[in-house]
């Protein structure tokens, strides 16, 4: 089985492996902000949780594109 990728699905590709080094450097942030500061919320809380849930819609999008492309080669 040949795996079809679409010019969609790469560029959906990237935006996810962009999302994910956002979120590392964030999850890195708020490593040594808790560090610094354990009492205190992480300021960047907010842009943590947006990151995630643009990760998970851009990977559901993904998903839905690989499946609607690849199910009927696959069958």
């Amino acid at each position: 089985m040949t795996e079809i990728i679409t010019p969609e699905m790469q560029q959906i590709k990237v935006m996810i492996a962009q999302t994910v080094a956002k979120r590392e450097i964030l999850k890195r942030e708020m490593q040594e902000w808790y560090e610094k500061y354990p009492d205190q919320k992480f300021e960047n809380l907010n842009k943590l949780i947006i990151t995630d849930s643009v990760l998970s819609e851009l990977d559901s999008h993904y998903k839905r594109l690989w499946d609607s492309n690849n199910a009927k080669s696959s069958a």
